[in-house]
């Protein structure tokens, strides 16, 4: 007499459970993506957090001037200076961070995890300065407001495309004039790139021209936006202020209005 078999499964209730883990496991991934998510945008907010820091504390031992991004060109207007020179932006604050230039480290403060560039050739980092504030000689007396004025924000996935240039490979010397090439120019620059001194948007106003994304109507208005990535993260970019804060933001809240803004010097 055969003896009745206890303990077992059947296809049928095997299949029912692997469906359940499946239907769980579908509903959980996209929150495990958006805890990374987060995680890699509060390491991210930290990073910007200690480059404002030190760029505060830079400040402070030079009569509140700002370290410089770029150099001032004959006509007043900023000009990319060589990635590698002493008096660039990453070499002027490695006093202040020591961990070296972000070429050189893709692992230090000058990187967003997400950010798609990270292993590119030459890519020097994530975070783009507002030019107004870091184009040319600037002290902090000269910002109207430094606590809501935009001091950094986020580089563009696929810099090579955005500003057109790409790497030579393999990389040259770093007495090459790649090196100064606008790859390397590590701000946005929001003001009418005409050299029209009579511009509402010149340079020399402190005034941003308004980007055609937002203010299509504009004329003129500009496209210095488009270096900026705006939806890295939940359709939200990074901004740190000033003042030292930094915090996640939409691009278009930074925007009350064409002369209400927190890319401008008023």
């Amino acid at each position: 007499m055969k003896q009745k078999q206890t303990g077992g499964f059947t296809l049928i209730e095997l299949l029912v459970v692997i469906a359940i883990i499946a239907i769980l496991a579908a509903m959980l991934f996209p929150v495990f993506a958006q805890a990374r998510a987060k995680a890699r945008q509060a390491t991210a907010l930290s990073n910007m957090k200690q480059i404002s820091l030190a760029v505060l504390q830079y400040s402070q031992d030079y009569d509140e001037m700002l370290p410089m991004t770029m150099d001032t060109a004959a006509g007043g207007l900023p000009t990319t200076i060589s990635y590698w020179a002493i008096q660039n932006y990453h070499g002027a604050v490695e006093t202040y961070i020591k961990m070296g230039r972000g070429q050189e480290n893709r692992a230090n403060v000058w990187w967003d995890p997400s950010d798609p560039d990270r292993d590119a050739p030459a890519m020097w980092g994530s975070f783009l300065d507002n030019g107004y504030t870091t184009g040319t000689e600037r002290h902090l007396g000269d910002i109207a407001s430094p606590a809501s004025t935009i001091y950094a924000t986020l580089r563009q996935g696929n810099w090579q495309n955005a500003v057109g240039v790409i790497p030579p490979t393999p990389l040259p010397a770093k007495t090459d004039p790649f090196w100064s090439s606008i790859f390397f120019d590590m701000c946005v620059d929001p003001w009418e790139l005409a050299n029209d001194t009579a511009s509402p948007y010149h340079f020399s106003t402190g005034n941003v021209i308004p980007p055609c994304s937002l203010y299509p109507s504009a004329s003129p208005c500009g496209v210095w936006d488009a270096l900026v990535d705006k939806d890295r993260y939940q359709g939200r970019t990074l901004a740190a202020y000033c003042d030292g804060h930094v915090k996640s933001i939409r691009f278009e809240q930074t925007f009350r209005s064409i002369t209400d803004n927190d890319w401008d010097l008023k």
